[in-house]
């Protein structure tokens, strides 16, 4: 068994690298599904308590995480060039369907509060917020400077430790999405360096607050999550009609929305076989 956990380490680490770099998908949702979420919330939390206990154990996840992302990267950025459009919708309906399974993690068979509804209207109206400033911007272009890389680094470490939370869809709404990922492609070092001293400044520096949430307001932390994936469908959506050219997308969209569905009930499914219960 001790033999087969570096390997299946390795495993995880390549999917959530694979999935945390799709709008739609939550590398940390991913996480918790494998049984390594709270491992790695902890670790980070507290690094000088446990990294030289769990040192290979972060590791690997890091490196062959940070493999399966490039190898990620390569084909959006393909995507990106002749088929933003479907594309987006083919996100939009990923993120759909996570919903349910987010809204599963969020039960403890206890009654819906008001405090439950105001964090999902909360997180809702913060990526309608997003929305909103996008389109009075006139759907805004971010270049790859060094501070537009460490915003779009905070953000991700951020997101990236939130289940339930694409960080490449709040990338994605933010209008980071595309400088990321031609950055990370062309190789730019310039851009990378940047991205990654944010990324590292947002999830060390947020993994506590993480911590303390997702253990002691678990609820209404996942229905703030419900709230801004819901909202994350709406704003990309939104921006994907707002780019379209006549009905010139319409056929393409509708094979993207298909293989949305297909890929999601897939990994819903997936999700419902091989969840792993979380520690309280």
């Amino acid at each position: 068994m001790k033999m087969a956990e570096p390997v299946k380490n390795a495993l995880v680490a390549a999917l959530i690298g694979i999935f945390m770099m799709m709008p739609g998908v939550s590398g940390a949702t991913l996480a918790v599904i494998f049984g390594i979420y709270d491992r790695l919330i902890r670790d980070l939390s507290k690094p000088t308590k446990y990294l030289k206990e769990d040192f290979w154990f972060i590791l690997t996840i890091a490196v062959v995480g940070i493999i399966g992302a490039f190898v990620c990267i390569k084909g959006l950025d393909f995507l990106i060039d002749g088929y933003e459009v479907p594309l987006m919708f083919f996100f939009a309906t990923a993120i759909s369907i996570q919903l349910p399974d987010i809204w599963r993690q969020a039960g403890d068979g206890e009654r819906v509060t008001s405090y439950n509804v105001l964090a999902l209207a909360i997180g809702f109206a913060l990526m309608i917020l997003v929305l909103w400033l996008n389109m009075s911007s006139h759907g805004w272009e971010v270049s790859s400077s060094p501070l537009a890389m460490v915003v779009a680094g905070v953000v991700y470490g951020v997101c990236i430790l939130s289940p339930g939370i694409s960080g490449s869809t709040v990338l994605l709404a933010l209008g980071l999405f595309t400088a990321v990922i031609n950055a990370l492609s062309d190789l730019d070092f310039v851009s990378i360096a940047p991205l990654i001293l944010g990324a590292v400044i947002g999830g060390l520096l947020f993994a506590k607050v993480v911590d303390h949430f997702v253990t002691h307001n678990r609820k209404t932390t996942y229905f703030t999550i419900i709230g801004l994936t819901a909202g994350s469908v709406v704003t990309v959506v939104v921006q994907a009609i707002m780019k379209m050219d006549g009905g010139g997308y319409v056929f393409q969209c509708i094979v993207a929305i298909a293989i949305g569905v297909v890929l999601g009930w897939l990994t819903h499914l997936f999700t419902k076989k091989y969840a792993t219960p979380q520690a309280s």
